[in-house]
């Protein structure tokens, strides 16, 4: 162990006695305290702002507040610098209201209580969390959570911790977590069962320790919460300790009487805080569009104030150019308007809101329904063209049946118990032998279930006279149960503390006595090492056995696979179950001593630990005999294959992405409906070089030209070489986008996201990607699609938090796409181009009276109604109209999936139906604007006549955007429509009113009461030709958007269209 003064940064170092922390900063202040607030009383306001102006439509709105405020403005400075202070404000009381609950949950937390020895008193005190400092000793009672992230020092019972992680990873079952070998006799046994209020008197045993010298040093800290390791030295005692001894903050200690721990790491280097950093947010493709749209409507602003004010300059020298410009931007900057952005993040906040509570997505044996973790990209699940799925878990239920063995040439049946009963032929055969000590297989098959029932992580306990197993992985509780059917059973662990290691104990066969195997080492499983080993000892003798994929095993052993075993792992693939394969070595003693102690070097190493421990793990795991081979059943979850039927019917994409073999992956893409029974399979896959993998993309495109379902077929080290080849990188894109369906075996983590990204990042109509899973393994591809789906299941919930939108089951996909995703997108295309449209419109009258006004720079309309115009008539209508817009049922939208394929080819939002709708809006508001000042207005600006003329004209464009949202609505007959229309010309005519009438309003609008009699609103409405008018120009308006709209979906229907029609076909007959 590396001194204190030669610590590499980031590391650190305990000593004691003394309590003496390396570096001393560590101690410094309350290292404890956690704080996730984002302002302070000083920075609130500043950094509220600061933020608020990274988006560029608010920097064009504080452009236009500055220049209202300028002499030549010719609209009054409070229409537009009030409601844009209001936007502002609104969005920072909104940060600060975030904020404060932030601020009260960090002081919840900072305030708990916990118990600290002190050395002075020589007693334990309790004290605040944000007091806890690096280096303390901590001691914590049943069902009480860590402070911070602790380095078990000792337990009542000497057994370990029983610590529950779901606070942290969503994983249910308790974990067990055992001190490090130099402390496992320091903590007295005492208050072992009984339960305590406060710590039992261990005075003496922490006296005792940290008397005979203690130093600990710990490593960087990082997010990995399996990478927690130590160096320790108890006198001439030496250890390492693993994330076997350390508990994290935020866990729960249960059904433990108390523990005593050291504090390893604390506040912001504690795993909770390090694994709570902010993921860079998405952007949906059409926020992206909408900013495109803006940009170009400020272009078309811009160009056309330009015009006019040449035009200006141009009939009158001596104006200022500069001054009739910036004039003009503020007459018509309403084409952007502010309450844009607001409007647009209130209603995907609804839409949002509507998959939290669809009973289709309610798991029925958990009550928990989808959730909507972000509101940011309900659109964008209307137009996903990729789907990347993982298989155990999201596929498959992760509910692991041990189903068949091989050992040697011998093949058992099925360990699975028949539906209908009787003896299960397997587990018959395995206790036969197994009860026959002459049989020639029974040596091989009792070392066989031997090794399932050492080789793992699995707890033990007793509950109502029987044994119930439990473990990070289903796998592996799979295996010691298959093992405990054949009569080779997994009975516990305990620790022996005169050699201070853990035991397990097998039982079987028969009445055989019990075998107790002392664990020496543990070397876990990883995505990258596909194996896991325990090297062991039983009777003076020392074992390695190793479990793990056939393809990180077969270099291992004495002899590589036969053709027998090839043929073994073949069958059980064929028939979807998951395949591990077995093998050991015998060590002997002086081996064994001299890795050991290279084993323990590697772990106390506090530099290239994981390069140093892989080295002396491949010295280990070599030379293997090959013991047998597992085969373990994940069926599939309920309603899949009619789910991946259903989502291929919608012209979607679908890619399995697993670990799992070849064979086993492709059985279960014909399971699940992935693969058609006859369709073409193009096999990419076993590639040696990059030569031999583009061939082999080569021959799948020639394969796939001209079929209309094909499929591939992919495995990881085909993958390594196409992704290093961009040639051959495009080459697998291009096939991916003939074919239909895909299946990728034996990949990484790292190897999805980046298959993700190539589908992202290099399809050339930018494919949007959804990515679904439900493990950690799946959290990088998660991240890195444009929407990713995490699913609640058996591996935690770091998927979950992951992801943008949870789930209980797969099949609760198919709703969420073809109901939630499709109306999302189709909603909220409509109401970008809706609310882009109404603006514009009006913004028609300003253009034409300014050539009729002789470009003089005055408003159209009166000042207070434009200014209303969004905040006050036509925002909220089209919020409530869209976001209750219902097209067709959802039974119907689900047994149709062919209806999807409108979002990804982008029929509600394209570059032509866009100009269209700004055609709309160009005769709309030309006409509204023509037909009252040809028939009784007047060129004269201020005069009666031209308000009464304005006024009507305004009147005109709120029914003809009113009619058109109407139109546009699939919902016509429903109050959620046709109130919320109606509502808001009834709110224009009482504002109307208001302002004509009441000496308030006058006061605010005075061209609407000066000089008439009666004012401007009565005129108009007890006229005939205005109110003529304001009936019959908005319905002449539209019909040619009736026309279009006949013609789109009764002549030319889309999908959607078509299926409405049914329906309403089916509604008459009916009545």
């Amino acid at each position: 162990m590396s001194k204190t003064g030669d610590l590499e940064p980031g590391h650190r170092s305990f000593e004691y006695p003394g309590a003496k922390v390396y570096p001393a900063n560590l101690r410094n202040g309350e290292p404890n305290r956690v704080s996730t607030t984002r302002f302070t009383a000083l920075t609130w306001i500043p950094k509220s702002l600061f933020l608020q102006f990274q988006r560029a439509a608010n920097l064009y709105f504080l452009f236009i507040a500055i220049i209202v405020c300028m002499p030549f403005s010719p609209k009054r400075w409070q229409s537009k610098v009030i409601p844009y202070a209001l936007v502002l404000t609104w969005t920072a009381l909104k940060d600060l209201f975030e904020d404060s609950r932030r601020r009260r949950d960090d002081q919840t937390e900072n305030c708990r209580k916990c118990w600290v020895y002190d050395f002075q008193q020589g007693s334990f005190i309790q004290i605040q969390w944000s007091m806890v400092k690096p280096g303390d000793f901590v001691c914590t009672l049943c069902d009480e959570p860590f402070p911070a992230d602790l380095l078990v020092v000792g337990a009542a019972g000497h057994q370990g911790a029983f610590i529950s992680t779901v606070n942290l990873d969503g994983e249910t079952n308790l974990k067990l977590r055992s001190p490090p070998k130099v402390f496992e006799s320091v903590v007295s046994p005492q208050s072992e069962s009984d339960s305590v209020s406060r710590p039992p008197p261990p005075a003496a045993d922490i006296v005792s320790l940290v008397s005979g010298g203690l130093m600990v040093q710990f490593a960087s800290p990082c997010a990995d919460l399996s990478d927690m390791h130590a160096a320790i030295e108890l006198g001439s005692e030496r250890c390492a300790a693993n994330c076997e001894n350390f508990v994290p903050r935020g866990c729960v200690l249960r059904n433990t009487p108390w523990m005593i721990a050291i504090v390893a790491y604390a506040g912001r280097d504690t795993k909770a805080c390090l694994n709570s950093a902010e993921v860079a947010g998405k952007v949906s493709s059409l926020q992206g569009s909408l900013n495109f749209c803006v940009y170009g409507l400020l272009a078309a602003l811009f160009a056309t104030c330009i015009y006019m004010a040449t035009l200006a300059k141009v009939a009158e020298p001596a104006t200022d150019w500069a001054v009739r410009f910036l004039s003009y931007t503020i007459t018509l900057y309403h084409v952007v308007p502010i309450s844009l952005y607001v409007s647009f993040e209130i209603l995907k906040l609804a839409l949002g809101g509507f998959i939290d509570f669809d009973a289709q997505m309610i798991d029925e044996s958990t009550g928990q329904g989808a959730k909507a973790r972000t509101a940011d990209l309900v659109e964008e699940m209307g137009q996903v063209d990729f789907i990347f799925s993982d298989k155990t878990g999201t596929l498959t239920a992760n509910e692991m049946r041990f189903a068949e063995c091989a050992v040697d040439s011998l093949v058992f049946s099925t360990f699975l118990q028949d539906p209908r009963g009787g003896p299960v032929g397997g587990v018959q055969e395995a206790q036969q032998i197994l009860g026959d000590p002459t049989h020639h297989m029974h040596k091989a098959v009792l070392w066989f279930f031997t090794c399932l029932s050492v080789c793992h992580t699995v707890q033990a306990d007793e509950k109502d006279g029987c044994v119930q197993y439990s473990g990070p992985s289903p796998d592996e509780v799979a295996l010691v149960k298959g093992a405990c059917q054949a009569g080779i059973a997994f009975k516990m662990r305990k620790t022996d503390l005169e050699r201070k290691l853990v035991e397990v104990v097998v039982s079987g066969p028969s009445d055989a006595p019990d075998r107790v195997f002392s664990i020496r080492n543990i070397i876990e499983f990883t995505a990258d090492r596909k194996r896991m080993s325990v090297v062991c000892e039983s009777d003076g003798n020392f074992y390695c056995i190793t479990k793990g994929a056939d393809v990180a095993m077969s270099p291992l052993l004495l002899a590589p696979l036969g053709q027998k075993e090839e043929e073994q792992l073949c069958l059980f693939s064929q028939k979807g179950l998951r395949t591990l394969v077995v093998a050991s070595a015998q060590l002997d003693s002086s081996t064994f001593s001299a890795w050991e102690s290279s084993w323990l070097a590697a772990a106390m190493s506090m530099d290239q630990r994981t390069e140093r421990m892989a080295e002396c793990a491949a010295a280990v795991e070599r030379n293997l005999e090959l013991v047998g081979i597992t085969a373990v059943e994940d069926r599939l979850q309920a309603g899949v294959p009619e789910t991946v039927a259903k989502v291929k019917s919608a012209g979607i994409r679908l890619w399995v992405l697993t670990g799992d073999k070849t064979e086993t992956a492709v059985d279960i893409a014909y399971s699940c409906n992935l693969f058609a029974q006859k369709a073409a399979l193009a096999f990419v896959t076993g590639a040696v070089d990059s030569s031999d993998a583009n061939a082999s993309l080569q021959n799948a495109r020639k394969l796939l030209e001209g079929t209309a379902d094909g499929g591939i077929v992919l495995d990881g080290q085909s993958l390594n070489f196409i992704l290093e080849d961009p040639v051959a990188a495009d080459l697998l894109l291009d096939l991916g986008l003939r074919s239909r369906s895909c299946v990728c075996s034996r990949l990484s983590p790292a190897q999805k996201r980046k298959l993700v990204e190539l589908v992202r990042l290099r399809s050339p109509k930018k494919a949007i990607t959804l990515a679904i899973g439900d493990g950690a393994n799946d959290v990088p591809m998660l991240l890195g699609a444009h929407v990713g789906i995490g699913i609640r299941g058996k591996e935690g919930s770091q998927a979950v938090q992951a992801s943008d939108i949870a789930i209980s089951q797969f099949r609760h996909l198919l709703p969420l796409l073809l109901c939630h995703g499709r109306r999302a997108y189709r909603r909220i295309a409509t109401f970008l181009c809706y609310y882009l449209y109404k603006n514009v419109a009006l913004a028609w009258g300003d253009v034409i009276w300014a050539h009729q006004g002789g470009f003089s720079g005055d408003v159209a309309y009166p000042e207070w109604l434009s200014t209303s115009f969004n905040a006050v008539f036509t925002s909220w209508p089209v919020l409530v109209v869209l976001a209750f817009d219902q097209d067709i049922p959802d039974a119907l939208a689900n047994s149709n999936p062919q209806i999807y394929q409108e979002g990804v080819q982008g029929d509600w939002f394209n570059r032509r139906l866009f100009g269209l709708w700004m055609l709309a809006a160009a005769w709309h508001g030309s006409l509204a604007w023509i037909v009252p000042n040809l028939s009784f207005g007047s060129s004269t600006y201020d005069s009666v006549a031209f308000w009464r003329a304005s006024t009507t004209s305004f009147t005109i464009v709120i029914i003809a955007i009113s009619l058109k949202l109407f139109l546009h609505s699939f919902s016509r007959s429903r109050p959620t429509c046709w109130a919320p229309i109606l509502g808001s010309i009834l709110v224009y005519v009482l504002v109307l009113f208001l302002l004509g009438y009441v000496s308030f309003g006058q006061r605010m609008q005075p061209n609407l009461s000066d000089g008439g009699d009666p004012p401007v609103p009565g005129w108009i409405f007890s006229n005939a030709l205005p109110l003529l008018q304001t009936l019959l120009v908005p319905g002449v308006a539209i019909l040619p958007d009736i026309a279009c709209l006949i013609y789109a979906r009764r002549l030319s229907p889309s999908p959607l269209f078509k299926v409405g029609c049914k329906v309403e076909s089916d509604v008459e007959l009916l009545t």
